[in-house]
């Protein structure tokens, strides 16, 4: 795959007429995520063969994946798909949350796992609080089991349980 000099120049995407950039916009949404299906990718590497229009409208479809929480950067402008993560939301760093969030595998209630933790109670909840707007969990409805939560993905529970080890997140290096 050549790029680089060779490649036409990008056509100003708001210079566009608002048909074209839809129809650009679309193209290189969907060729970015085809591509960092199969793996990381380096920013020219997602610019090469693309149409002018469609170069033109590469920084704004690679801004909108980022913040939505689809892509991510690896450095060195190498981006690739944020695994398990909705495609509507932005992947925060909060580690007290991620704590709560993970602690929610063996423990139910806000106090066990604020005991567990070593956090306050109020940390726990304003956390526990946090994760249910973010429809990530939910109260457990057993009226005789009150103020007890539990994951909303038990697909995502399972991954939380059995830890990042042995897991591949990225393609760093391709052997040929």
């Amino acid at each position: 795959m050549k790029f680089g000099g060779n490649q036409p120049k990008a056509r100003v995407f708001r210079k566009l007429n608002a048909q074209t950039q839809r129809e650009a916009y679309q193209a290189v949404l969907q060729h970015v995520r085809t591509c960092l299906n199969r793996g990381p990718y380096n920013v020219l590497e997602l610019r090469a063969n693309l149409t002018p229009e469609e170069a033109g409208a590469l920084p704004l479809a690679l801004t909108t994946l980022a913040q939505a929480g689809e892509i991510a950067a690896l450095g060195h402008s190498v981006y690739a798909r944020v695994p398990w993560m909705p495609a509507t939301r932005t992947v925060k760093t909060s580690p007290i949350e991620d704590l709560v969030f993970a602690s929610l595998t063996e423990h139910e209630t806000p106090t066990e796992i604020a005991s567990w933790l070593g956090l306050t109670l109020t940390v726990v909840r304003d956390s526990l609080a946090a994760l249910e707007q973010a429809g990530l969990i939910e109260e457990r409805l057993d009226p005789r089991r009150p103020n007890r939560y539990r994951i909303v993905s038990p697909h995502m529970a399972k991954h939380i349980r059995q830890g990042a080890q042995d897991r591949t997140f990225t393609d760093i290096a391709r052997h040929g």
